[in-house]
């Protein structure tokens, strides 16, 4: 799979669990383990079985219903994505939010290790209530990864 973004000169490369970014010429490689190693988590194993065999568990499953509201999942992040998203936005992330997919409104579902550093919870996390306030950001979907794989549509 390759990905391109207009505007850098950016190139992404997946291989297996690892990513590959060009940036100026330079080559950097990026793998789940950095994740872990640079915000002092340990990602659940189910999020990376289902990172290596390319989300193919979810099936095209891009839906999460909850309180009468429906969120759609515009795509599941890479490695590189992810870095790039914990960089831009650290001061609202802090490390122990991880972002693991963007919804269609440009806002993150993601991994919340501040309950619980063993399991975390599956979060909503919102940019623009995050602006203003960080802690407003946060709306809790479900108890771990496992349920949030259960109840996409």
């Amino acid at each position: 799979m390759r990905e391109y973004t207009i505007g850098w000169v950016y190139t992404a490369f997946v291989l297996k669990n690892c990513n590959y970014t060009e940036h100026g010429g330079k080559r950097i490689m990026y793998s789940l383990e950095d994740i872990e190693k640079k915000q002092n988590i340990k990602l659940p194993e189910k999020y990376k079985q289902l990172y290596k065999s390319g989300f193919k568990e979810i099936d095209g499953r891009f839906e999460i219903h909850t309180n009468e509201e429906i969120t759609r999942i515009s795509s599941f992040l890479t490695v590189t994505e992810i870095n790039d998203i914990l960089e831009e936005f650290y001061d609202l992330f802090g490390y122990d939010i991880v972002p693991i997919a963007e919804t269609e409104y440009e806002d993150y579902i993601c991994l919340y290790y501040r309950e619980n550093n063993i399991i975390p919870l599956i979060i909503y996390w919102s940019y623009e209530l995050a602006v203003e306030n960080p802690e407003e950001a946060i709306f809790y979907l479900y108890d771990n990864i496992d349920k949030f794989v259960v109840e996409l549509k």
